[in-house]
């Protein structure tokens, strides 16, 4: 929760700065529209929130009772953090060009591990957004933006760890989970500031929920693959609870004028 609380002050530090430019400069070029088209890139550092935070130990499969079949019910996911990497392009919808439809293809990487690599996670985001933003220019050098995104997932990955067998046999086995489509929602802002004419340096803050709906829950014949089983009750299964997919993102990139 720290590292989440210190997201945020930044968020707030960058709000008050671009408050701060726009009542310290007086702003004598603003007859040069902004860009039509943006094109740009950007790397993260990735914070989990809520349920799917947690310690690569809390990996649970069992055998449903009177059955062969087995289920995945973690008490959360084991992701803790991660990065990722976006290219975006935005394109404006208005005269005044501070409103602009956006699209952005994103891959996401959340790594933890445990006790000299015996336990692990291993999850992987592939994300594909469309959605708007808004940005508002508050010197002739810097752009202060706020976005929001509806975001198609594609969520898939690997869980190492010790799994006790109906027997009370404890081994170490890797569980693979398949991947599953999802859809979200991405709230993005930040501030971008000029490097030359074409190109702005970008630093922000998103966050992500990344498997809103649908969920659901399967069984599995299989001990090495599961399904990623996120809703609490789904298909007759009941489970512990839902799993959110929450995450935090600071990030940075350039971005480039294309008209």
């Amino acid at each position: 929760m720290k590292t989440a609380k210190s997201l945020l002050l930044i968020l707030t530090v960058l709000c008050f700065t671009s408050q701060g430019f726009s009542q310290s400069n007086k702003i004598n070029n603003y007859s040069k529209l902004p860009p039509k088209f943006i094109m740009g890139a950007v790397i993260g550092y990735n914070y989990v929130l809520g349920s799917a935070n947690g310690e690569v130990t809390s990996f649970s499969m069992s055998n449903i009772e009177n059955s062969s079949e087995m289920v995945f019910d973690p008490n959360n996911y084991g992701m803790q953090q991660g990065g990722g990497l976006t290219v975006y392009g935005k394109r404006s919808l208005n005269k005044k060009r501070n409103l602009y439809f956006t699209g952005e293809l994103g891959y996401n990487l959340f790594y933890n591990t445990y006790y000299k690599g015996t336990h692990r996670t291993k999850w992987n985001i592939l994300d594909l957004g469309a959605g708007m933003e808004f940005r508002n220019r508050s010197t002739p050098r810097n752009v202060v933006f706020f976005g929001m995104q509806l975001q198609y997932s594609l969520i898939f990955g690997g869980w190492q760890s010790n799994i006790t067998f109906p027997d009370n046999s404890i081994s170490n086995v890797y569980v693979k989970v398949k991947p599953a489509s999802r859809l979200g929602l991405s709230i993005s802002t930040g501030m971008e500031f000029r490097a030359s004419k074409k190109s702005n340096i970008v630093i922000g803050l998103r966050g992500t929920w990344a498997n809103m709906f649908p969920k659901s829950n399967s069984t599995t014949s299989y001990g090495y693959e599961t399904s990623l089983n996120d809703s609490k009750n789904s298909n007759g299964i009941e489970l512990s609870g839902r799993k959110e997919i929450i995450y935090m993102q600071l990030f940075t990139g350039l971005n480039f004028s294309i008209k």
